[in-house]
């Protein structure tokens, strides 16, 4: 049985994630290990989201054909895989280093899975080698671009799969932990939903061309790698330390949504673990965090939602960015046959210049805010013999 807290960062967006964990495995017969994990808590807050130049999925995307096709190259989203759909903006809500303030606290997935045994130097194999399924359900259910922003994490709402294989080998009094795995990520059903236009034409017959297409959201799967070490360091009055250390690596692999800055994070943790005094079947322990990499702290970064010449912005119009700008676009939309999907964001690319008193989205670089920095791990684990 175990507790963990962790503090960690993804990009883009700078989002920080805070994850309260509670764990509990239980061994079962043919060296077999059922472990069940929940995460009650999970915050994530950001400072570098971009509310105006990159909407939060699902889109109404809104392609004006006149007086020529307003067709847009590049990401339109900015989003760690994590947390897709983090609802990102409340007016006036600005905090230092400058960015958009986006805070939630909500709750995170629940896992269970199995864990084989395969090798074991306990039973005089060379080394310990084991594998791990799993499958991860989300506890929260998303609701878009909703007015609820403190309260939601932003996560998919989809479940996951995984597999993992463990490899363990110790040498004297060090032991060295490796695992290489892969996750399924589930695909939300909603993305984008574009609606070809012509403004050229006011009747709705003319003004809408075609049917709206709708493509959710296609998340990338995850590889990962991992490899630590333990070494005990001192033992003080019957009490053990160790020093222990892990390195892990993320790649987001396969067809998927394109993202502005996606970053595969890269992340060592260092610290300590011991014994709690007085009860040898608990131990506690402490451990910083770094991730290597970041979407380019200090660098620039410009929406692809503006003209082909790079002149004007295109416009954003949803709720949550400008609400009399959705007034007035919105009642332009509907009086000419348009619908709206449910909580979405909105924008209107057009290169059409009766529109430029609306454009909102800017032309100029802004600063990317993309820290990384540390983290902290906290733990702590009792392991009980037997239940029965």
């Amino acid at each position: 049985m175990g507790y963990f807290f962790m503090n960690y960062d993804r990009h883009p967006g700078d989002i920080d994630f805070m994850d309260h964990s509670l764990q509990v495995a239980i061994g079962l017969p043919g060296r077999t290990e059922f472990f069940f994990q929940v995460a009650p808590v999970l915050r994530t807050n950001s400072v570098g989201q971009d509310p105006v130049g990159y909407p939060v999925p699902p889109l109404d995307l809104f392609v004006d054909l006149y007086p020529e096709p307003a067709l847009r190259n590049g990401p339109i989203f900015l989003h760690a895989q994590e947390a897709p759909f983090k609802t990102y903006f409340v007016p006036n809500a600005v905090i230092n280093p400058p960015g958009d303030g986006a805070f939630a606290s909500s709750s995170g997935d629940s896992s269970l899975g199995l864990k084989f045994n395969i090798f074991s130097e306990e039973r005089n194999h060379c080394f310990g080698l084991g594998v791990r399924a799993y499958a991860e359900f989300p506890l929260e259910k998303p609701e878009y671009n909703s007015a609820n922003w403190r309260g939601l994490a932003g996560v998919s709402g989809e479940r996951d799969v995984g597999i993992d294989l463990l490899f363990a080998k110790k040498h004297r009094s060090l032991e060295f932990l490796a695992n290489v795995g892969y996750k399924k990520t589930g695909d939300p059903d909603r993305g984008v939903r574009v609606q070809f236009v012509n403004s050229g034409f006011d009747q709705p017959e003319f003004f809408l061309v075609g049917d709206p297409v709708e493509s959710k959201l296609d998340l990338k799967d995850h590889f990962l790698l991992g490899a630590g070490m333990n070494v005990p360091l001192i033992e003080y009055w019957g009490q053990q330390a160790w020093f222990v250390s892990e390195f892990s690596y993320t790649r987001y692999v396969g067809s998927g949504t394109s993202v502005e800055r996606l970053v595969h994070p890269a992340e060592i943790r260092l610290g300590l673990q011991f014994l709690f005094p007085g009860l040898r079947s608990v131990s506690v322990g402490a451990a910083w965090q770094l991730l290597f990499n970041s979407a380019g702290d200090g660098g620039l970064r410009t929406s692809n939602l503006v003209t082909p010449d790079g002149q004007k912005g295109d416009i954003n119009f949803g709720e949550l960015v400008d609400p009399n700008l959705f007034q007035e676009v919105g009642t332009y939309f509907v009086d000419r046959g348009a619908t709206f999907s449910e909580n979405s964001s909105k924008v209107f690319t057009t290169n059409n210049p009766e529109f430029d008193a609306w454009r909102n989205i800017s032309t100029e670089p802004k600063r990317i805010i993309g820290q990384g920095g540390g983290g902290v791990i906290f733990f702590l684990t009792w392991r009980i013999a037997r239940l029965w």
